[in-house]
């Protein structure tokens, strides 16, 4: 059993984060541990994020990788410029399959516009990604371009491959359930139903830390992402509601439904 490592923030309604990325991880059969960068407590109308500092975040690293073989990491929220560059000094020491959730927008609405956040994402950390999965709005921010249409999709992938990145998957959850993948020269629209669901939060983690576990298990990129796509499409199927307007993907759908990962 391989064993994958996320590094991300911790879900106070654990449909995202961290805790999302421990039960995709038990779902693919890979021994998940985790790093802590912040901790988010979420509200109807708030999202509280209180962020780790370095020291912290770099004791949980150094306990991790000094006792451990990692396969595979991903990371999600990092928090602060000084906790990107932290993990991006560790990454580059593991040498294995990165993914890097950029996590610069949350569907509860609020988007961390730091420049230098930002910078430090695009600049130490991205370079050191196997392949990095924005959505449309954080596709925006890496790319400096405003999306509307197809071509913009295609246009900011390749900016974003840009920046040292080989493979950029950009996450249409708009009208369509279509996402666009770049792996080199070679692109690819994965398209699935639809679904009309309130039911979506810690879709984007979900769909990375499979992609994580995925790449462990030495599947290529473009296996990885059509699986995982699969995969968050049940979890957003027979997701969990919160309330009437809102609710949680669940990671065990697949094998609820008894389909074959």
């Amino acid at each position: 059993m391989e064993n994958v490592l996320t590094i991300a923030g911790s879900d106070s309604l654990a449909g995202g984060g961290l805790q999302a990325d421990l039960k995709t991880f038990e779902e693919f059969n890979v021994f998940g541990l985790s790093v802590i960068t912040s901790v988010a407590n979420i509200f109807p109308d708030d999202l509280k994020i209180n962020v780790l500092s370095p020291k912290l975040l770099h004791e949980q690293l150094d306990s991790v990788t000094s006792q451990v073989k990692i396969a595979a990491c991903k990371t999600g929220l990092l928090g602060s410029v000084e906790n990107i560059q932290l993990v991006a000094e560790i990454i580059n020491e593991c040498q294995i399959p990165v993914v890097v959730d950029p996590v610069l927008a949350f569907k509860e609405g609020t988007s961390d516009n730091d420049p230098d956040y930002l910078e430090a994402m695009k600049n130490d950390l991205l370079p050191l990604a196997t392949i990095t999965t924005p959505n449309i709005s954080e596709a925006e921010q890496l790319s400096g371009i405003s999306i509307s249409s197809k071509e913009d999709i295609q246009l900011a992938a390749t900016k974003i491959q840009q920046l040292g990145v080989l493979n950029v998957l950009i996450k249409d959850g708009r009208e369509t359930g279509d996402d666009y993948l770049l792996t080199g020269i070679e692109q690819h629209w994965i398209s699935s139903e639809k679904l009309i669901s309130n039911t979506t939060n810690g879709a984007g983690c979900t769909l990375s830390a499979a992609i994580t576990a995925l790449l462990s298990q030495n599947k290529t990129i473009l296996e990885s992402v059509t699986i995982a796509k699969k995969f968050v499409h049940d979890a957003i199927e027979l997701g969990v509601l919160i309330d009437t307007n809102s609710g949680s993907v669940w990671q065990g759908a697949t094998r609820k439904k008894g389909n074959q990962i």
